[in-house]
């Protein structure tokens, strides 16, 4: 029992991937899980965030943050912030954060909605 809870805790990120409105249900269902304490959602949500912020205005990041916090890195040397972000990596992050949760409370919430 305790190894199938253990597999199902981490669901498959292809399958996540191509089927995104279920992925979209089984986040929904944790967020709304009481079961779950609101500082994992709160970890989970400012990190999508976070995310969607660098994916939509990466120059904005570049520029405000990379300038003033690393100079070096940010200006002189001119590495890119956006280089390889995008929407598949988004994707593919968001569904690594969700070890963020408990891992009983995703295994559950998986296999009713996968």
């Amino acid at each position: 029992m305790q190894q199938t809870m253990k597999q199902l805790a981490h669901p498959k990120r292809l399958e996540m991937l191509f089927h995104g409105v279920k992925t979209v249900r089984l986040i929904g269902a944790l967020l709304r899980d009481r079961r779950v304490h609101i500082m994992r959602k709160t970890l989970f949500l400012g990190s999508v965030a976070a995310l969607l912020l660098v994916l939509f205005f990466p120059d904005l990041f570049s520029e405000a943050i990379l300038s003033t916090v690393l100079p070096l890195v940010g200006t002189i040397l001119g590495v890119p912030l956006d280089a390889g972000l995008d929407w598949i990596a988004f994707a593919l992050l968001v569904s690594n954060m969700l070890r963020f949760f408990p891992a009983e409370r995703v295994a559950e919430h998986y296999t009713s909605i996968f």
